[in-house]
């Protein structure tokens, strides 16, 4: 159930596969397959037949078994036959599909010979092959699709202008030709390179002799083996099924993203990994002269950002310039990176038979090299010009060196200069640090003890990043009274058994929201409030204006947030504040994403609570994450925490969350939650069908069996059926069982962005 959530990328949804008539796995010559026939290979593994989708008929190759139905192969994806039956018939001069009046729609081209027989085999591929001399006449796997399954290639042959490469289909129910192309390109070293049209998207690395650089972890094992076969004028990558009782298969699915699955005992899908997986595998994603590490971007050395600015807002396009003259000198040297995915090959060429000592001196003989590798023991790869897309991993097996300025006498007495600068600035800012902390101090002793502690002493020992908190510390509890009308219940918001949140106005600052909670629970969840939202900067988190802790009053005031709740925007029956449009709600989606990315990537926060009503709603429904009552910080170094007795909002709430476990990935569930609700309408707390209670395995239903575009909430209007498809596809993928096969939040952002830029 878990990983059948992506099959929709490349299965017929909506196809009609009619009640056929089972043939063996050949046609001869003068023989015809009809529309309710079909072929099926010696060990039943894959069936050659007919499909509809509406009034379109395609010829296609799918396997036997395996649930859902999945297609591998179609021959006339763009010629459909339209509105009747079509044939495939096998003469001595070709292989023809017709349609019903008999015109060719679809053809093998001329076989030269008079004793031509197909055969469907068991590796998905249609041949046709010389009954005489039994040489291959033509092969379906020359006219690759979406789908690379094990023995079939990708690649090139500049001798005979000809490229085999993967294309997605236009749509989830069309199989026509999309977007997408995975594909490898003469003009540069091996490499599996997905494009968007013209525009290159993503590159698995370089192929080093054992793998590809930009994915380490992709190498062979007892099950699959990889292979790239490269020679002057071509080359070509496909892979090996070691064990044949698995079924493999390498997907472009049509909303740009490449997976790899096989299958399982149950003859059900399962996704053995999906590329590109978050910032750093998107092309160029930190521009020129940089690297990309766990989503940040980080010049080479001696580099700088070409545009701080831009660079300060996250904004990495321009990438680096160089901030020192570098000559064409043999005093220059190399900076050394490791384990690193090495730059596109655009600009680089390989030169044979080098060791790394004789790479480097041809790159310092080569006045416009600027990084150098080598493969292997004896492959030297130099790079000329800017270095692009270059990402630095956790692991790998390749060594990168970009070339330096080496320093000279008197860049040494520079350096020392400004070292010894650096030192007596850094001793001036450690003093006054010390002074002005001692004055915070003294300060503090002003405030009431408990109010102390929690601004003064959790505040500053929070570990990690520190931000700049707009706080009123001087917000006493007459102030809020005042504000609050003395917490009148003409001024109540919201009201439950743990808290109660009141309207005021603030004077000088404006309208806010006051929370005030219980005296069981009060305190700890304050202390945790303040903690995180002290160090919180981001227009889609709440910004907290102050507090107040007394003998039995504790009140936390917020800006105030005038569209309410999430909750009630979407399940309010009256719909007294308007029921956002697609627009709105999309845009929704793009805020809660944003907000949880800069808590995850910024600070390893986990909200651990994220449901519609902790989303609450500005102007436009400009949407900010609320209630930081159950955050906490996952460990740097760790990807979980545990939680004795901890349990989230039910609906909502990860899995692994009941047995105490939590991580970044349990909020990406909730947010997959939430999205779902905001898409269908549902409201997955009180959610109930014939089937079952859970919304997120309805929608996962739904997908599978592609009807996925009747979920959206008819009241939101017309909205395009793709983005809706699209984010659908993104919240099953968020709401997996299992926390490692779900999206990271730069993943999610990424992927929105794609949607609607």
């Amino acid at each position: 159930m878990v990983n059948a959530v992506l099959l929709a990328a490349v299965v017929l949804h909506g196809a009609i596969f009619t009640q056929s008539q089972e043939l063996n796995d050949t046609l001869t010559t003068g023989e015809s397959l009809l529309n309710a026939q079909t072929l099926v290979s010696a060990q039943k593994t894959f069936v050659l037949g007919f499909f509809s989708n509406g009034d379109s008929t395609y010829l296609g190759i799918w396997y036997n078994y395996m649930k859902p139905q999945t297609i591998v192969w179609v021959a006339n994806r763009e010629n459909p036959i339209k509105g009747g039956n079509g044939t495939l018939a096998l003469t001595a001069n070709s292989l023809d599909l017709l349609d019903r009046r008999g015109t060719t729609v679809w053809s093998s081209g001329t076989l030269n010979t008079n004793s031509p027989q197909a055969f469907l085999l068991d590796t998905g591929n249609l041949v046709v092959n010389d009954t005489v001399s039994g040489v291959l006449l033509w092969q379906g796997f020359d006219l690759p699709c979406d789908s690379l399954l094990p023995s079939m290639r990708i690649g090139y042959d500049t001798s005979t202008n000809h490229e085999w490469y993967l294309t997605s289909w236009k749509s989830y129910s069309d199989p026509s030709p999309g977007d997408y192309f995975l594909k490898l390109d003469p003009n540069r070293l091996p490499d599996v390179l997905l494009f968007q049209g013209a525009q290159l998207k993503y590159r698995m690395g370089t192929w080093n002799g054992q793998g590809f650089s930009g994915v380490p972890a992709l190498k062979g094992n007892n099950q699959l083996a990889f292979n790239m076969t490269a020679s002057e004028g071509s080359a070509y990558y496909s892979f090996t099924a070691l064990d044949r009782s698995i079924l493999w298969r390498f997907v472009i699915s049509q909303d740009g993203f490449a997976h790899r699955w096989h299958s399982n005992l149950s003859n059900e899908w399962v996704e053995y990994w999906h590329l590109p997986q978050d910032q750093c595998d998107y092309y160029a994603y930190c521009g020129q002269n940089a690297a990309c590490y766990n989503g940040d971007c980080k010049c080479l050395q001696e580099f700088v950002p070409k545009s701080p600015s831009d660079w300060s807002q996250r904004n990495f396009n321009g990438g680096c310039v160089r901030n020192v003259v570098l000559s064409c000198s043999s005093h220059n040297g190399f900076a050394h990176m490791s384990h690193v995915k090495v730059p596109d090959t655009l600009n680089a060429t390989m030169v044979r038979g080098k060791s790394w000592n004789d790479c480097s001196k041809l790159c310092l003989g080569n006045c416009s090299c600027s990084a150098y590798t080598v493969f292997g023991d004896n492959d030297c790869v130099i790079w000329s010009g800017d270095l692009v897309d270059i990402v630095q991993l956790a692991e790998g097996i390749n060594d990168l060196y970009t070339r330096v300025s080496r320093s000279d006498s008197s860049h040494s007495d520079r350096n020392i200069a400004i070292i010894v600068s650096v030192s007596v600035v850094g001793m001036v800012l450690v003093i006054s640090a010390l002074l002005g902390f001692c004055y915070r101090r003294r300060q503090q002793k002003h405030l009431p003890q408990a109010h102390a502690e929690v601004f003064g002493t959790e505040h500053e020992h929070v570990p990690g990043r520190k931000l700049t908190a707009s706080v009123e510390k001087n917000l006493d509890l007459d102030a809020i009274r005042v504000a609050t009308n003395n917490f009148s219940e003409q001024n109540v918001i919201v009201s439950s058994r743990s808290r109660t949140i009141y309207k005021g106005t603030l004077q000088n600052f404006g309208e806010l929201a006051a929370k005030r909670l219980n005296t069981e629970t009060g305190l700890e969840e304050l202390k945790t409030v303040v903690e995180f939202l002290a160090r919180l900067d981001h227009p889609n988190i709440i910004r907290m204006l102050g507090s107040w802790i007394g003998n039995n009053d504790k009140v936390l005031c917020y800006e105030y947030m005038p569209g309410g709740s999430l909750d009630a925007v979407l399940f309010d029956e009256d719909e007294r504040s308007g029921v956002p449009d697609w627009p709105s709600r999309f845009q929704i989606i793009q805020g809660i994403c944003e907000g949880l990315f800069y808590l995850h990537e910024h600070f390893r926060i986990v909200h651990r609570d994220i449901d519609p009503s902790n989303i609450l709603l500005g102007e436009g429904f400009i949407p900010k994450i609320s209630d930081f009552g159950l955050a906490t910080l996952v460990n740097q170094g760790e990807s979980e925490g545990k939680a004795e007795n901890f349990s989230g909002t039910p609906g909502y709430s990860a899995p692994e969350l009941l047995y105490g476990k939590y991580s970044v990935k349990s909020d990406v569930y909730s947010f997959g939650v939430v999205l779902l609700e905001i898409v269908t309408g549902y409201k997955a707390a009180s959610f109930c069908r014939e089937d079952t209670d859970d919304l997120p395995r309805y929608v996962r239903q739904q997908w599978t069996q592609g009807t996925a575009d009747q979920l959206k909430d008819k009241r939101m209007g017309d909205a395009p059926r793709g983005e809706v498809e699209r984010c659908i596809h993104i919240g099953v993928r968020c709401v997996q069982d299992d926390p490692t096969v779900r999206p990271t939040m730069s993943y999610v952002r990424n992927t929105l962005a794609a949607i609607r830029p």
